[in-house]
């Protein structure tokens, strides 16, 4: 399949607001540019933008059911009454049940967790962990990241003696699990300020209201004390980085260089990141993962038990069986791409509004990495099913302008279950449906998205002169941090540089090194995954256009600022 050329967004921005930016606050013309081109046009937003502060995170009690969750919570750790933390088996479940359960049990509750495993049981509340919990003489059981549209679960629990509080950030349905309390501030009635936090940042506004009413007695307590768990698990979700989540993730990434928490101190070594400052990409493309991988593969507590030990030697062991698994796991994802790919790559991408492809081969905890994958090449909606019997379990990526949760909405009478967001959805499905399902999802894509929605779009943050691409630049840009979803790293276009020197790096030429300028002027630059599909651009003396962000690049003693490739072309092309 050919490379896509990529069309580059301009940001807009208003001229005159940027130089007064410029002016008031003391920042570059560039880096002012940026900062308007986000929304921030006066000096007050700048400024609670570029310094996040605890004092700026919401009133928890605004969230609807918070009173009664708070209060029903307490008099159960006051009883000593059995709480369990039942979590999803990603990372924003796992630091969510990792976080309630410590400070739950610095309170001198009686608590304990359990999380489903992923293969057997499947995401969400089942019913046989209700009857279990029961069984096992649980009066309170906690949902995180769960539970929003366990109806039946939820009244199985009541029915057995069981109370339940729901905390979740997923779409909330037509109603509402009937139960002690549902914490989600995607509630239709909610007046919450944000409703961008991942599961674990609800979990984290649960303890926090706990805590501030009727635990205050016990600093060890403190949710922010554990603001390295939040953030984690923050970052993994993909959630949008903007409000209350930037100060959960600053505050929590500076915790990571001194972090108590012997586990994740362990996955910072194992990471290769030991004496590194932590970055939100650290997480997202090293630390996530680790975590992310017992739950695809195999035992889902693994990470919870991590973050829980007081025991260095445990935590060392358990984080170097979460690297195994990660491996594991890479190899199992590389091995269905392959197999995916093939029927793929022989598809008229153009006519085609949607992919669906299913398999009994397939690993049902790797899919979705591959799904994100395929749909990144072709730039369509994309739903892998791992068939096991008649049974398969799908998970689908989306593109903009296509949301998967609601088309699967319009294919629910061809669906056994399925849940998620806009860009990232869950299913269950029947073999002998699959082929229906196929046809109804590409003409909701081919119906749906237009021909402009289907050519990928970079978003540029402006257009920068040779002389502008300077460390001072980079080191402004670095303010913003940390970046993900909602505040991307800035990108920059510039054009009619003269490649200087060229050459393929790393394992089989995947990267591209460059040497960009002219003159005295000369700029480094990488391109990652860029070696092969970039190379013939990228000639010695052709001159090209390229899209990039700015990094600071710290190397033998030396301070440099470097071009990270994200696009190149040639010239007047």
């Amino acid at each position: 399949m050919a490379r896509r050329r990529t069309v580059w967004a301009f940001s807009a921005y208003d001229e005159q607001q940027a130089r007064d930016i410029s002016r008031q606050c003391r920042v570059s013309p560039a880096f002012a540019r940026v900062l308007c081109s986000r929304g921030l046009t006066t000096p007050a937003a700048v400024e609670e933008f570029l310094n996040p502060d605890l004092s700026r995170l919401h009133d928890p009690f605004a969230l609807p059911d918070m009173d009664v969750a708070a209060a029903r919570l307490a008099r159960a750790v006051e009883a000593g009454e059995p709480i369990r933390i039942y979590g999803d088996y990603d990372v924003d479940g796992i630091t969510a049940v990792a976080l309630l359960v410590s400070v739950l049990r610095a309170s001198n509750a009686n608590v304990d967790y359990y999380i489903p495993n992923r293969l057997a049981e499947g995401y969400g509340l089942n019913a046989e962990a209700v009857e279990r919990a029961a069984a096992d003489g649980i009066k309170l059981l906690i949902t995180v990241d769960c539970g929003i549209t366990a109806h039946e679960e939820v009244a199985l629990a009541s029915s057995l003696g069981v109370d339940v509080i729901v905390t979740d950030h997923h779409e909330t349905g037509d109603s509402l699990p009937v139960c002690s309390a549902v914490i989600n501030p995607k509630r239709s009635e909610s007046s919450y300020p944000f409703d961008g936090l991942a599961g674990v940042g609800v979990a984290f506004k649960l303890a926090s209201a706990f805590w501030d009413r009727f635990a205050p007695h016990a600093p060890e307590a403190d949710p922010q004390r554990f603001l390295d768990i939040v953030a984690l698990g923050t970052v993994a979700d993909v959630v949008p980085l903007v409000d209350e989540n930037r100060v959960i993730v600053s505050k929590g990434l500076a915790m990571m260089a001194s972090t108590p928490n012997l586990g994740i101190k362990s996955l910072i070594e194992c990471s290769d990141l030991g004496g590194r400052q932590i970055k939100a990409g650290h997480i997202s493309f090293s630390i996530g993962p680790r975590v992310n991988a017992a739950g695809r593969l195999g035992d889902p507590g693994l990470g919870a038990k991590l973050f829980l030990t007081d025991s260095a030697e445990e935590a060392a062991r358990l984080a170097g069986m979460l690297d195994e698994e990660n491996r594991r796991r890479q190899q199992i994802e590389f091995d269905i791409l392959k197999q995916a790919w093939e029927p793929v790559s022989k598809m008229n991408v153009n006519s085609t509004g949607a992919i669906v492809l299913g398999s009994t081969d397939w690993h049902s905890g790797v899919i979705g990495i591959v799904a994100s994958k395929i749909a990144e090449l072709t730039f369509r909606p994309t739903v892998l099913v791992a068939f096991e019997g008649d049974v398969g379990r799908g998970s689908g990526r989306s593109i903009p302008g296509f949301n998967l949760y609601e088309a699967l909405g319009e294919c629910s009478d061809l669906l056994l279950k399925y849940g998620g967001h806009a860009q990232a959805a869950g299913l269950s499905i029947k073999s002998s449906e699959l082929e229906a399902f196929r046809q109804r999802l590409n003409e909701l894509g081919c119906d749906r998205l237009s021909r402009g929605d289907l050519v990928p779009t970079m978003k540029v943050d402006g257009e920068l002169s040779e002389d502008d691409i300077r460390l001072e630049l980079a080191l402004e840009l670095s303010r913003l941090e940390p970046f993900g979803l909602g505040n991307p790293t800035p990108v920059f276009v510039s054009r009619n540089m003269l490649v200087l020197d060229s050459r393929q790096v790393g394992t089989e030429g995947r990267h591209l090194r460059v040497k960009l300028g002219r003159g005295q002027r000369v700029v480094d630059g990488i391109g990652f995954r860029m070696g092969s599909s970039h190379s013939k651009v990228a000639r010695q003396a052709a001159e090209v256009d390229v899209a990039y962000s700015l990094e600071v690049n710290e190397w033998n003693g030396r301070t440099t600022v470097e071009m990270v490739l994200k696009d190149i072309v040639e010239s007047g092309s």
